[in-house]
């Protein structure tokens, strides 16, 4: 009985002993297991490839288009206009008023009407320069809303806003030009009778040529250039307008 309970014990034993799991330093490396995940030398190349197909590609700029173009051409002739027109309406506006303003009393009728139609002509300069400035914001509303507009339809408001930045220019010119005849012929009146002036006290007579009617002309003159530079910028915006509408029926 003793021997047959003792092999009894053995029997369980050794049963027991064969059911343990294999040591832990005896486990073989399967493609699980972290030895291979923490080894850098592994993991790179798979980084590396995965940075290149994730990188992003950049997408080709698009050529411009004629709506782009022509609210460019607008947005930049617009403001070098209202800079260039604008400083010239200024010097001439200030030049007049100054020497309206210091003149004497005493001005004869031609001198007065050529004094008139130049602050009319300066007038209608800043009018062309405020009404040019609204080409700039065509183009801000050509940019703003895009699908909104077309090739033609933009040309074709351009033109419109153009015809009256037209007429405004040639209207400043025509005016200044009768003015100038007014005033070159009220100083060339008083050179050929300034001879026989009379000078009394240090004072010039009215009939001589003073400072002032030099600076009238010079006023003068620029509305002239003022209203010219409006009417080249007209010129050169109506050709971007006519590109666009051909450009919009090709």
């Amino acid at each position: 009985m003793h021997m047959r309970g003792g092999s009894l014990l053995l029997l369980s034993v050794g049963t027991a002993a064969l059911r343990l799991p294999p040591p832990a330093a005896c486990a073989r490396p399967t493609l699980a297991s972290p030895v291979r995940a923490a080894n850098p030398a592994l993991s790179a190349p798979r980084a590396a490839a995965a940075r290149r197909t994730t990188t992003p590609v950049l997408a080709a700029t698009a050529p411009p288009t004629p709506l782009t173009q022509l609210a460019s051409r607008l947005w930049s002739w617009g403001w070098l206009n209202w800079w260039v027109q604008g400083a010239l309406s200024v010097v001439g506006a200030v030049l007049l008023l100054f020497a309206n303003s210091v003149s004497s009393a005493s001005v004869s009728a031609p001198a007065l009407a050529g004094r008139a139609l130049a602050l009319a002509a300066c007038a209608t300069s800043f009018a062309s320069t405020f009404w040019q400035w609204g080409y700039t914001r065509l183009a801000v509303r050509i940019r703003r809303r895009p699908e909104r507009w077309t090739a033609a339809s933009a040309a074709s408001n351009a033109a419109r806003a153009l015809y009256v930045g037209t007429a405004l220019n040639l209207v400043g010119i025509g005016i200044a030009i009768v003015g100038a005849e007014a005033i070159v012929g009220n100083l060339a009146a008083k050179a050929l009778t300034q001879g026989s002036a009379v000078v009394l006290d240090g004072r010039a007579a009215a009939a001589t040529v003073q400072a002032l009617d030099v600076l009238i002309v010079q006023a003068n003159t620029n509305t002239i250039a003022a209203c010219f530079f409006g009417l080249l910028t007209s010129m050169r915006l109506k050709l971007a307008a006519a590109t666009a509408e051909r450009a919009a029926e090709a």
